[in-house]
């Protein structure tokens, strides 16, 4: 068979619906389609497609979630190709912000950095997140739902081709970090069946409880994720009432974000420069509740199944390298084998640059045994 003609029957045997849902379990791949990928990618030679997938939401109700995966050419290694299960950066919440509709990945030099994964022979799987260009609300850093979806993509990749194997490492950026760290915590449980090697947390979003303190004293760049934490956290506690935590010019904004990117709302919002009384929760009860809500997705919660590489910028202002550290040694506490690398001089989407030659260094140590 001419080579063309056999690529372009693979291409086509994956773009074919997968088994129907209704005999589906979590991570079973439900559809899938080619998809055109960036620059960086294609000169790596990965072949990519969007994938929609089953998973379970956090109150064990079936869902479905979108993503993509990037398999590099060539022929697959003995036992098949590990996968990297990639969690991306807070893009948004509205079905708009979904990376796997966006040429560019979600941004921030993404398609160059999973690049350099495909160059190294290992399958990327990118999981769009529960809610992010499917039915309902984005749970945006509700723990429990950002690591069922990193999970279950690692098993949907494995549905797309026999070239996948079951072995899988997790590598997260900002709120990736999060559903990355997450996701090493129930890869013994809820990941059962599949080869989990360790977790890479990239500027890790840990723990939100610190902002309840500050919140009157935001810097409007700032807002629309406060807005994004409040509609995340709805999902999970539906009582929560905005009228408790945003004033009523910031309650009429706060729609956008349902409707918007992370982009154009912070730009929206700095141009608007509402006072800090908008963003200050109405009492102290309410206060405390927002701190308990928040502190009940720190992490991380538990031991991981791995063993986890944290890396952070030391000049990065969007998550503090003291919150990072202090994450750091939470988790040695509770018995994961983790080490922790900072960068002088490097901001939060900087890290993912700076820290790329450590990175693949300890993934290469994990992956290729």
């Amino acid at each position: 068979m001419r080579p063309i003609l056999a690529v372009l029957l693979f291409a086509a045997l994956l773009a074919a619906p997968a088994q129907p849902a209704a005999a589906a379990t979590g991570g079973t791949l439900l559809e899938s389609r080619p998809l055109a990928v960036p620059a960086e990618l294609a000169a790596a030679g990965a072949t990519g497609f969007r994938i929609r997938y089953l998973s379970t939401s956090p109150r064990g109700r079936r869902i479905e979630v979108t993503g993509a995966v990037f398999l590099p050419s060539g022929t697959a290694p003995p036992g098949g190709r590990r996968v990297i299960s990639w969690a991306h950066g807070t893009t948004g919440v509205s079905d708009r912000c979904s990376p796997s509709r966006d040429r560019e990945l979600g941004g921030f030099g993404y398609p160059g950095y999973l690049a350099g994964f495909v160059r190294r022979g290992y399958a990327v799987a990118a999981t769009d997140y529960e809610g992010l260009g499917t039915p309902g609300v984005h749970p945006y850093l509700i723990a429990e739902s950002q690591a069922r979806s990193v999970v279950d993509a690692v098993r949907a990749a494995g549905d797309l081709s026999p070239d996948v194997s079951r072995v899988w490492l997790t590598v997260g950026h900002s709120q990736g970090g999060h559903a990355a760290m997450a996701a090493g915590e129930i890869a013994a449980g809820y990941g059962r069946g599949l080869d989990f090697r360790g977790t890479v947390a990239l500027a890790p979003v840990t723990d939100n409880r610190p902002y309840v303190d500050r919140l009157s004293r935001l810097r409007p760049v700032d807002h629309g994720y406060y807005m994004a934490i409040l509609a995340g956290l709805s999902t999970q506690h539906p009582g929560l009432r905005l009228a408790d935590y945003l004033g009523p010019r910031a309650r009429r904004e706060y729609p956008r974000v349902h409707t918007t990117c992370m982009a154009e709302l912070t730009n929206r919002l700095t141009k608007l420069n509402l006072p800090g009384t908008e963003f200050t929760p109405a009492t102290r009860a309410a206060a405390e509740k927002l701190r308990g809500r928040l502190g009940g997705n720190a992490v991380p919660r538990a031991r991981s199944a791995g063993p986890m590489l944290v890396a952070q910028g030391l000049t990065d202002v969007l998550v503090s390298p003291a919150q990072t550290a202090k994450a750091a040694r939470h988790a040695r506490a509770l018995g994961t084998a983790t080490k922790l690398i900072t960068y002088p001089g490097t901001g939060h989407y900087q890290i993912l640059t700076s820290s790329a030659p450590d990175v693949l260094r300890w993934i290469d140590a994990r992956l290729r045994r």
